[in-house]
């Protein structure tokens, strides 16, 4: 490329910036503000949580200073082990939410992961007694989010839970019903399926269930067992009932940078699917 095509492209404020932000001075700023590898606790949470063939490996990495309350439990990784696959209090700059504060993690029971894994900053998550949390392969709890797990949570492969999400199978204190003079109990599972989008600030509370590519509209509170509609769905409200049936979130980013490529020369305001099935958009 000649010098004067690179002084002009230069010129483009799209291109430089994002030269600057992935080569420049904004990769470094990035970089300085961001919580940086912690080698003590990755250590730690190794050693401490995960049999020694499988933690000399270092298959989690810590970053920042999160507050590791007691790591009594166990951690389980049904996979091939590689170092930093699942990476805990990592800043993932840009995103909605997030921040630099210090999450927290107390496990007195079983964390099982299938596969490699992301948690943002600021989250809190509390594994009771005996009891299992089972992250799937790709997920991503983005920051702020709450897990407490007192009887059983599962969450399936390549689900995102965005920042500022509970997800709680317990009500933590028992209610009394007057009428029929009876109390129930105060935990029930809860089960997220495998490519859903929990968006932001949403509640998921005991005995949800939420099926497959479902999306989780904003500030929901999802309290019921929702296996009977079809996989693809958008449920919303408080508390969330069926808005639409047939959606999906795209996952896969070379069909993302298809579309943007597509409304740099279309004035269309919808980008047409033809022959993509729902496959190629996971």
């Amino acid at each position: 490329m000649k010098l004067s095509s690179i002084i002009l492209k230069f010129k483009d404020e799209i291109f430089r910036s994002k030269v600057d932000s992935r080569y420049g001075i904004g990769y470094l700023e990035q970089k300085i503000f961001n919580n940086w590898f912690n080698p003590f606790l990755t250590y730690w949470i190794n050693f401490r949580s995960l049999p020694l063939k499988q933690a000399m490996k270092f298959p989690i990495w810590v970053f920042g200073r999160p507050r590791l309350y007691c790591l009594s439990g166990r951690i389980i990784i049904n996979d091939e082990v590689k170092s930093g696959m699942i990476k805990f209090n990592i800043v993932d700059s840009g995103a909605p939410g997030n921040m630099t504060g210090q999450s927290e993690l107390l496990n007195l029971g079983i964390i099982e992961f299938n596969g490699s894994c992301k948690f943002g900053t600021g989250n809190k998550i509390i594994v009771s007694y005996g009891k299992k949390l089972q992250v799937g392969k790709n997920c991503r709890i983005m920051n702020n989010c709450t897990i407490a797990v007192h009887e059983k949570i599962c969450i399936g492969q390549d689900t995102i839970i965005a920042h500022s999400c509970q997800i709680l199978d317990t009500n933590f204190h028992f209610t009394a019903d007057l009428e029929k003079k009876r109390i129930g109990k105060r935990t029930k599972p809860v089960i997220i399926g495998e490519y859903c989008w929990i968006c932001n600030s949403s509640s998921i509370m005991p005995g949800a269930v939420i099926p497959n590519y479902a999306i989780i509209g904003s500030r929901s509170m999802v309290n019921k067992d929702f296996s009977n509609y079809s996989q693809g769905c958008i449920i919303a409200g408080t508390p969330a009932k069926l808005i639409r049936e047939g959606i999906v979130r795209v996952f896969n980013p070379s069909i993302e940078n298809k579309i943007w490529a597509f409304w740099k020369n279309n004035n269309l305001d919808y980008f047409p699917l033809n022959d993509f099935t729902l496959k190629d958009l996971l």
